[in-house]
């Protein structure tokens, strides 16, 4: 008897029958024709998309392409050791699907959420997104063939009225629409969120074209006053609205379609003025006031101070900022944290409503309705005893009044207007009340915001401040490090721009706040209009101003010291705000 005889003659007998089991197994695994297709097939998949997609996203958007390649091919080693494993086929090529198709799912979920990745070149499993992009592509495709379409026109504009036909290229019509696109184009491309149309005061018979990117204001081009109004046309007829009204305010909405991208949903609001047309476009209106109250940039005793506030439920907060700072932002995230299916919450908005509040009664307010008052319209509301309203603007004293004389212990009142700072806005109400302490009686907090450019992650320049700039801007004397905007890269050693934020140094936004709830003692001082001794109160209570807080923003490395002080300096009497700093590319950043 051979040794492996009496070792096999040794077994249990049921562990004898579990090696013969999994052996047969391996032996019908390797003898089955489409197991190892399925194995093979599984591999081939995930490593096409490794390779041919993955690999040139991540050199793309500049994200660390060894790191991600070493990891997928960890995942892959792993993944295919599984094979070796005594277990049976269906369930080891299960699990294997699971990890590779995790590894995938990863690097999508880590991409979307990198700020580096422009918003319409995120990912989605959005099929209706899917489709309208096919759609748009194909529809591109059919124009070129057709050879109706030039050069020039690259984008499908469609409103009420349906898609926005081509001119033919010996239409007068035809040089409007090639204009058009390249404000479009224009704007879209450099991430812009509103797009402005209107004459220029200094020169006669010329409108300019402006783009806000970033909250900050660009001039693109000047058009001679003909071509410019009928660009406005072209837009008012695509959106369904009357083109022969130039006097009064009217609104519509597009979608303006890129080629292979979904369309983008723009608002558009023109009016007629005693110089001429003006076009406001707003691109995805909703999706700039989506934020919920964690996402705001409120610092962390901030936000605290903030839910203290609004789990107080009673009297008027105030939310201020000045013009285009993201005020609608903060209301509607003040209104989504109380829930609006065990409470009656409502609002009353200007002309129209920026997004749909679920569970939010949403009123609207027709100024060029018969005897339409917005003071009464908010008496009326408040009479109805909601628990929480919110007000998007304060366009009258009488409003105020009604405001200051609502039963503030049953009602919570959000009053949205502008104001340079908490201070100011506390002032502002008051004397729009009429009566100080009646007008402090009903305060119970106020927020002043300002929104400040966030650096690009990927090419901002990091510098050693001295200890006289700590001492001058406040900051901790063991700071050892802060960052400046770049503008470059380096690319093999060669200075390029960057392509994440095309050179300009700065990405998106952040919002930078002054949050102050208002008790007993504070409302005594304001009834006494003692606003020094606010201030003084405020800074014994170490509540950070809008200056510390934004301060706090370039500790962390989102924003500059230089941006800081764009935003919060008040700009010179009868001068404009301060421009925006150049575009032009500092010292380069290694990518």
């Amino acid at each position: 008897m051979t040794l492996m005889d009496m070792t096999m003659a040794q077994m249990p007998l049921a562990e004898l029958t579990n090696s013969f089991g999994t052996v047969l197994a391996d032996g019908v695994m390797l003898s089955s024709p489409y197991k190892p297709v399925l194995v093979v097939l599984t591999f081939m998949i995930w490593a096409w998309v490794v390779a041919t997609i993955y690999d040139k996203d991540s050199a793309r958007w500049y994200f660390k392409r060894e790191a991600w390649n070493t990891a997928h091919m960890i995942v892959g080693l792993v993944a295919f050791a599984l094979l070796f494993l005594p277990l049976m086929f269906w369930i080891v090529w299960p699990v294997i699907v699971v990890l590779l198709a995790g590894d995938l799912a990863v690097y999508a979920f880590l991409r979307n959420r990198d700020d580096r990745v422009p918003e319409q070149f995120k990912w989605s499993l959005d099929f209706e997104k899917m489709a309208a992009a096919r759609a748009a592509k194909a529809e591109a495709g059919s124009k070129k063939k057709s050879g109706k379409s030039i050069k020039g026109v690259t984008l499908g504009i469609r409103g009420k009225s349906g898609l926005l036909p081509v001119p033919d290229r010996e239409a007068p019509e035809y040089a409007v629409r090639v204009a058009l696109d390249e404000l479009l184009v224009r704007t879209l491309t450099s991430r812009g969120t509103q797009m402005d149309i209107g004459p220029v005061r200094e020169k006669k018979d010329t409108y300019a074209a402006t783009v806000i990117v970033d909250s900050v204001r660009e001039a693109v081009q000047a058009y001679p006053a003909r071509d410019a109004v009928a660009m406005i046309d072209m837009l008012k007829k695509v959106a369904g609205m009357d083109v022969n009204d130039r006097r009064r305010k009217l609104r519509g909405e597009i979608d303006v379609i890129p080629p292979g991208v979904p369309g983008v949903p723009i608002k558009l609001v023109t009016l007629g003025t005693t110089e001429g047309m003006r076009l406001t476009a707003v691109v995805k209106p909703a999706e700039q006031v989506q934020r919920r109250l964690k996402d705001l940039g409120l610092l962390d005793p901030q936000r605290k101070v903030a839910e203290e506030i609004i789990n107080e439920g009673r009297g008027c907060v105030l939310l201020t900022a000045p013009s285009d700072q993201g005020r609608t932002s903060t209301l509607y995230a003040m209104l989504r944290e109380h829930d609006a299916y065990t409470s009656n919450v409502q609002t009353l908005e200007l002309e129209e409503a920026e997004a749909t509040l679920e569970g939010i009664r949403q009123n609207i307010f027709n100024p060029l309705e018969d005897g339409a008052e917005f003071s009464t319209t908010v008496r009326s509301i408040l009479r109805r005893d909601p628990n929480v309203v919110g007000i998007s603007d304060l366009p009258d004293e009488a409003t105020a009044v009604e405001v200051a004389r609502a039963d503030h212990e049953r009602t919570r009142v959000y009053m949205s207007f502008k104001a340079d700072s908490a201070l100011t806005a506390i002032q502002l109400f008051a004397r729009a009340v009429g009566d100080q302490k009646k007008a402090a009686d009903s305060l119970y907090g106020v927020l002043n915001q300002r929104l400040l450019r966030k650096l690009c992650d990927n090419c901002r320049v990091a510098y050693q401040p001295t200890p006289d700039v700590l001492k001058k801007l406040g900051l901790p004397a063991e700071t050892k490090q802060l960052f400046r905007k770049g503008g470059q890269v380096l690319v093999k050693d060669k200075p390029e721009v960057c392509p994440v934020c095309s050179g300009i140094g700065f990405l998106g936004v952040i919002a930078a706040f002054e949050v102050h709830r208002l008790g007993a003692e504070e409302r005594r001082m304001i009834a006494t209009n003692d606003m020094t001794g606010l201030k003084a109160l405020q800074r014994q209570r170490r509540e950070p101003s809008l200056q510390s807080a934004a301060m706090q923003k370039v500790l962390m490395g989102e924003t500059s010291v230089e941006e800081v002080v764009r935003v919060t300096a008040a700009p010179k009497r009868g001068g404009r705000p301060p421009a925006s700093p150049s575009n032009r590319p500092s010292n380069p950043t290694p990518a």
